[in-house]
């Protein structure tokens, strides 16, 4: 009987070594059929690649951290980023790239498949034989127009999942190595990409507007030059060129106001007597004529003394009243007593 035991025990571990080889061989047989795949289109081929799995994380592409990306064909499909790779075991993943990016995700997907295990996703509606889920409803209703609906009707049942991510849209089906499946997947994938230019772009978070100028614009670089900044610059520029002025030459001087009224003979810090002085503008005194006679003498007060050099003042007239000046003076032919108004001192 140990005999016997025996051989059963080496023809098992022979049965065990024949079905390894040939699970080597049908792999190799799927990576060579990908790299023909791949150069029909013109594509790369790698066996593996580590950085996929760290840019996809939703719908197909969320399963655990052990299962690798391999079989990867990637290059430029209808002037757009594409690639198509296998998750061991679980599915064959087809990827097109968007020109922009967007926060709105688009989940449509076959009514037999499960729900996705997003938490931020909520139910849309059915359409056709598929279903609609997005982060934000109102957006994915404006994206559910006739194409749309065109596209989830005529989509094959092997293409079990369309979704976006960031900056690329991706397709997946039971893992394949059929050249008309992925022909067919990389097309619905691509349709699938350009009825989503609809979604709005992530756009940059931008700074408050300057209060001095809130219609302005935000960005720095867009914004014009500021007038005290402006008046910084030249000042120090003029700091700086005096600083760096050779010795023998003098120090460059701020240019003199043309309309100033104080001659350049004057010392600055002297100014004239009974010149007014306005902020450092210096005015002369206007010229103020004197009378020729003086003036009259208030009544009953002391009359001052005539300047030599000139006439003495008119007496008053009969009657005791002061002198006017438009009195006629004594010795004329018309009487003393009664003004001349239409003549003229």
């Amino acid at each position: 009987m140990t005999i016997v035991y025996f051989v059963i025990a080496v023809l098992a571990l022979a049965g065990a070594g024949v079905l390894l080889w040939l699970d080597h061989q049908r792999s190799s047989v799927a990576r060579h059929q990908r790299a023909v795949w791949g150069d029909q289109h013109e594509f790369k081929f790698r066996e593996s690649d580590t950085k996929l799995r760290k840019v996809f994380h939703r719908a197909t592409m969320n399963v655990p951290d052990h299962v690798e990306v391999q079989d990867v064909a990637f290059g430029h499909y209808s002037g757009a980023e594409a690639a198509v790779f296998d998750l061991v075991d679980t599915a064959t993943v087809v990827a097109v790239r968007r020109a922009v990016a967007s926060a709105v995700v688009v989940d449509l997907r076959h009514e037999d498949v499960l729900a996705p295990a997003e938490e931020d996703v909520e139910l849309l509606g059915a359409m056709g034989p598929r279903v609609m889920f997005s982060n934000n409803l109102d957006v994915a209703r404006r994206v559910c127009d006739r194409r749309m609906v065109a596209l989830a009707n005529t989509t094959p049942s092997y293409i079990e999942v369309l979704w976006n991510e960031g900056n690329w849209v991706l397709g997946s089906m039971p893992l394949t190595t059929d050249t008309d499946h992925l022909d067919t997947g990389l097309e619905v994938v691509r349709r699938f990409a350009d009825l989503l230019r609809v979604l709005p772009p992530i756009t940059d978070p931008q700074d408050a507007p300057d209060p001095r100028d809130p219609h302005g614009p935000t960005r720095a670089e867009l914004a014009d030059e500021k007038t005290e900044n402006m008046r910084d610059k030249q000042r120090r520029a003029r700091i700086t060129a005096a600083e760096n002025a050779p010795a023998d030459e003098p120090a460059p001087q701020a240019p003199t106001r043309a309309w100033s009224a104080v001659p350049d003979s004057a010392p600055p810090s002297a100014p004239k007597s009974g010149t007014p002085s306005t902020g450092g503008r210096r005015m002369q005194p206007m010229p103020v004529r004197r009378p020729s006679q003086p003036p009259a003498q208030a009544p009953g007060g002391p009359r001052p003394p005539a300047e030599p050099g000139e006439g003495a003042a008119t007496p008053p007239p009969a009657g005791g009243r002061p002198a006017r000046p438009y009195d006629m003076p004594p010795g004329t032919n018309a009487p003393t007593d009664r003004p001349n108004r239409h003549r003229r001192n």
